[in-house]
């Protein structure tokens, strides 16, 4: 698992050390390279809008949701649902 920001590193190092400590690495998409690619970012104000991918092992992506909203636990077990779907079949 990997987050993606178009934070400053900076940024997220203090965001990282509000919370304790994160599972995860956070990366930063400085340049806006990966959130342009996936179609998540916001041109007007150049941010990102908060998404999550699911992508298999071939580089596949097997879930998207582009309204992601960290709130509802629902969209955690639809995430949660889809990685465990992407061993399947292999």
């Amino acid at each position: 698992m990997l987050a993606i920001s178009v934070d400053h590193i900076y940024s997220h190092n203090v965001f990282a050390a509000a919370l304790g400590t994160l599972p995860y690495p956070l990366l930063a998409d400085w340049h806006k390279k990966v959130t342009s690619k996936f179609g998540v970012l916001n041109e007007e104000n150049g941010t990102a809008i908060r998404s999550c991918f699911v992508i298999d092992q071939k580089g596949v992506v097997q879930f998207s949701n582009h309204t992601f909203d960290a709130n509802e636990k629902l969209q955690y077990e639809e995430v949660f649902k889809a990685c465990e779907s992407c061993g399947k079949g292999d």
